[in-house]
């Protein structure tokens, strides 16, 4: 006992390690096989609530074999001996023998044996999970080797693709800048092309001043000449020394030389003189100087005449020289002119024959269009002879057609006669009592088939017959007071040897059974075209229809609303895109006997189309329509076969088709699927009976892309028109003043008034059959407005709002640079006015309207490629949009913090801001009466008047390039 304390103890001082290594679920078989715990105690241990880990059930486990006493303390020691010998050696302090002792002592050999068997068993079934999990892991080792692999492959793909959009980015950015900077410089030339064009006309008209003094200086030249001709006339001859010296200017140069030769000699004789004057002089050298003196004073008066003479010359010569220059400048001038003259000659000449070659072009187009028009109009000519042959082949077909159906129908009574007559032959047997009675009984079902033969009697009852109840012919009171029941029926055919026509419930089976020929289908069209059939073809028609009927007539007794309807007896898919077709239809119903079945389209009553019609309209139109002989259809596989396959695949197809506009606002929706919905937002509705309910499924578009966003469902039109009534319910109580100032705000947020345009006539097309007309004809409130894009390529015209800024925003937005290029000012005035005043009689008139004078100034400056400015009101641009012009209606949204940046555009002065506000939410309320879509200014978009201009020209832009939606 002490020995067993001790181990205890030591147990009891590694228990915390003994329970978190050691498995229960290892040690139980063995302890059970040892007789120390009971299965009981096992499933406790192993499956307690009490105990959700592992050191739980094995601390339970070590209690209740300690509560054993020496038993439960050597099986679990020989249990640790031979699962966990480690811990039996560090509580033991001996190494593991693995005896098995205890299940010797309990169960002997064949205990143990069966044990170890077990417990092989146990471990080749653990082996095998171990090899089964290795191969599983194997081949998901392979997979995700495979795995990453593909995702190296792919990550290079990606890197290579991540490449090549870095060097797309990169040549992106390079042609981007290559585009700014060929803009600049196309800028930039533009501007120089429009400098050299103004100096080019500068010189023009320079040049054009120079040839007029140069023509003045030539009659002065002439003027000149003739004096200076008239002077030397005038002047004396000049004697025959000065014409020698003029006509040889050697002999000038000659007399030069010969006055210096002669200024030298007298200088060296004055010289002389000076120098003998000291001396006295003898007289014979007195009177040789006295001769000397003598002739240099006349030598001296000869010199100076020579030198007058001389500078007379002189100034000739300059004055011949400065003629000389201004001649030759005069011939430089003209030269320089006349080769201007000629390359403008030449330039000239080659536009010339530009514009010949260019009219010998179009002389050629022209004679191309003429002949290709005379062909068309030949071919026209030929397409409508061809129309009239075969109208005439339609007409011969149709009487072909006719004749053949009146054979027909003359061939189907005989052969009804003739069958009636083979039944009379084959029943009659005997004749004995009940001739009488079978005679009554032939006479009056007989009267029904005498239709045939007397068919005056007939159409009689002819309007009746196509109605609903009672149905007037010969013999109708003897059958509807008569009972033919099928034992009766079996005696009168045993006992009598009369012949008579089969009962009606014969006939009515035999119809139930034929139902391979649509009746209604195959005559209707030909009763509605009003072909010309004979009387006979009308009785047989009319009584094959007759006969149809008589499942109605038969049962006085009215039946519930839910069998009159048609809705209850098909079902219907498709939509206005595709078409409405026949699904299904209810067995032995008045539908089926109508001949409608499965793939049949366009369904059509005698009113109504449900072509163009939604699933709603059709669905519902359905419900109320009680007689399916009214319906006209014909068979359609090809249109209905892509309808059958997407249904059978189990694909969504979308039958339903259109856009509209919101105009009030779904922010808070109970349906978790509904979509949240803001005013005046584009919705494209692809399913209008979404999961068999009233409601729609769409999506929000984005109406720069047109592309479909997020998706949900919003109420249908009469739900949201309701929800619409109710929202004006909720702002009636209160005084009148706050309901008139909640009434503005809330319109200008979440409702939009539309007035609902008048009824079509039932000749034309159903095209809004979807929207139902509200209480009130002249005004009302829609949820909904159907709209369409378009897509305009041209400038289109721009309209401003609101009015009272719009002249002096128009003014400060032409000022801007190249802004003239861009925009034309459309002077100011209604079209409708202007074209009153040309037009007083017939102003309503489409083609007057469109041939007015602002109509015409639009197009033209649209096919300038320009933005035409207007200054019009809302009527004016319901006008324009009549004449298929789309303007981009601009409006700048004021508030109390920005009226007073305004002040500069308005055009009269010393108004209150509450006046200009009251005015410019008056514009804004009536822009959303508009049939299209329109731009806003937001107030935080600019932050004084001259930075409007530039946010508006932007805006102007962007609408450009934006589709319009269109009512």
């Amino acid at each position: 006992e002490e020995e067993e304390d001790t181990i205890w103890e030591k147990i009891e001082s590694a228990r915390h390690q003994l329970t978190r290594s050691l498995n229960p679920a290892k040690l139980t078989p063995y302890l059970r096989q040892c007789r120390v715990i009971d299965e009981q105690d096992e499933e406790e241990v192993l499956n307690s609530c009490r105990f959700p880990c592992k050191s739980n059930q094995t601390g339970y486990l070590m209690d209740i074999l300690r509560r054993r006493g020496k038993r439960g303390y050597e099986a679990f020691l020989e249990s640790l001996e031979f699962y966990y010998p480690e811990h039996y050696t560090r509580l033991t302090g001996r190494e593991p023998a693995q005896r098995c002792s205890m299940i010797l002592d309990e169960e002997g050999p064949e205990g143990l044996t069966q044990f170890l068997m077990m417990e092989v068993k146990k471990v080749r079934a653990q082996r095998k999970e171990h090899l089964l999990k290795e191969h599983q892991l194997q081949v998901k080792n392979q997979a995700l080797e495979q795995e990453q692999a593909r995702l190296k492959q792919q990550l290079q793909e990606l890197l290579k693709v991540q490449e090549r959009c870095q060097q797309l980015r990169e040549e992106w950015d390079t042609n981007s800048m290559e585009l700014l900077r060929l803009k600049d410089e196309n800028y930039m030339m533009a501007m120089r092309y429009a400098q050299l064009c103004e100096e080019k006309n500068m010189a023009v008209l320079r040049s054009r001043d120079l040839q007029l003094v140069v023509d003045q200086l030539k009659c002065k030249v002439t003027s000149l000449e003739e004096e200076c001709s008239l002077l030397r006339k005038q002047a004396p001859p000049p004697s025959q020394r000065e014409v020698e010296e003029r006509g040889h200017p050697d002999a000038v140069s000659e007399l030069w030389a010969e006055n210096q030769r002669l200024t030298a000699s007298l200088q060296e004789l004055q010289g002389m003189l000076q120098t003998p004057s000291e001396v006295p002089v003898p007289g014979s050298e007195q009177i040789l100087l006295d001769i000397l003196e003598h002739d240099w004073k006349e030598a001296q008066d000869d010199r100076q005449d020579l030198c007058q003479k001389l500078n007379s010359l002189q100034n000739e010569l300059h004055w011949a020289e400065e003629l000389r220059d201004k001649y030759l400048q005069e011939v430089e001038d003209l030269q320089l002119k006349y080769r201007t003259l000629q390359k403008d000659c030449d330039l000239y000449k080659h536009r010339m024959n530009t514009v010949l070659l260019q009219l010998e072009e179009i002389e050629k187009e022209r004679d191309q269009a003429i002949q290709s028009r005379d062909g068309v109009q030949l071919q026209y000519s030929q397409s409508l002879i061809e129309k009239d042959q075969y109208r005439k082949r339609v007409r011969a077909l149709e009487e072909e057609r006719d004749e053949l159906l009146s054979k027909l129908s003359q061939a189907e009574g005989l052969n009804n006669t003739l069958q009636a007559q083979l039944q009379r032959c084959q029943g009659s047997r005997s004749l004995g009592k009940m001739c009488s009675s079978s005679y009554s009984l032939c006479s009056n079902l007989s009267s029904t088939w005498s239709l045939v033969d007397n068919p005056t009697s007939f159409t009689t009852g002819l309007v009746d017959a196509l109605g609903v109840s009672a149905i007037p012919f010969p013999g109708d009171s003897a059958i509807q007071s008569m009972e033919v029941t099928p034992d009766s029926e079996k005696d009168i055919n045993r006992l009598s040897t009369f012949p008579f026509p089969p009962c009606i419930g014969s006939i009515l089976r035999r119809q139930r059974e034929d139902r391979c020929i649509p009746y209604k289908r195959c005559w209707g069209p030909v009763l509605r075209k009003g072909s010309k059939l004979q009387l006979p073809d009308l009785v047989f028609l009319f009584a094959r229809s007759l006969v149809v009927q008589l499942t109605s007539v038969g049962h006085p007794s009215n039946p519930p609303p839910q069998e009159k309807r048609l809705g209850a007896d098909i079902s219907i898919l498709g939509g206005n895109r595709t078409g409405i077709y026949v699904q299904w239809v209810k067995p032995s119903s008045r539908a089926e006997d109508a001949g409608l079945r499965e793939g049949v389209p366009s369904l059509k009553e005698e009113v109504l189309s449900l072509e163009n019609c939604t699933r709603e309209v059709a669905y519902l139109s359905l419900l109320h329509w009680d007689e399916p002989s009214s319906l006209v259809f014909q068979l359609d596989l090809e249109g209905y076969q892509p309808l059958r396959e997407a249904l059978e695949e189990g694909k969504k197809f979308s039958g339903d088709s259109f856009y509209v506009r919101t105009n009030l606002s779904l922010l808070e929706p109970s349906d978790p699927y509904a979509l949240c919905v803001k005013c005046r937002e584009i919705l494209h509705v692809t399913d209008t009976m979404h999961k068999g309910r009233l409601e729609w499924y769409c999506s929000r578009v984005d109406p720069l892309t047109m592309r479909d966003l997020d998706k949900g469902t919003v109420p249908n039109y009469s739900r949201a028109h309701q929800l619409l009534k109710i929202q004006e319910k909720g702002q009636v109580p209160g005084q009148q003043r706050g309901h008139r100032n909640n009434l503005k705000k809330r319109a200008l947020d979440q409702l939009r008034l539309v007035k609902p345009k008048p009824q079509r006539s039932p000749e034309q097309p159903p095209q809004q059959l979807w929207l139902d007309s509200c209480s009130d004809p002249d005004m009302s409130l829609k949820p909904y407005s159907l709209v369409r894009p378009v897509v305009v390529k041209a400038p289109r015209p721009v309209v401003l709002s609101p009015n009272c800024i719009a002249p002096r925003l128009i003014r400060n937005l032409l000022d801007l640079p190249t802004s003239r290029l861009d925009f034309h000012m459309c002077p100011a005035g209604d079209p409708s006015a202007t074209h009153a005043q040309e037009h007083p009689v017939s102003r309503s008139a489409p083609q007057d309207w469109r041939e007015s004078r602002q109509i015409r100034m639009i197009r033209e400056a649209m096919e300038k490629n320009k933005h035409c400015l207007l200054e019009l009101g809302v009527q004016s641009v319901r006008d324009l949009i009549k004449s298929e012009i789309y303007p981009v209606v601009i409006h700048v949204e004021v508030t109390e913090k920005n009226v007073r940046g305004l002040r500069s555009l308005l055009g009269k002065v010393g108004q209150r801001d509450s006046e200009v506000l009251k005015v410019c939410r008056g514009a804004e309320q009536a822009l959303h009466t508009l049939p299209c879509s329109w731009a806003r200014v937001e107030p935080h978009a600019w932050s004084h008047a001259e930075e409007l201009p530039k946010v508006v020209r932007g805006c102007i832009f962007q609408e450009q390039t934006r589709p319009l939606w269109i009512e």
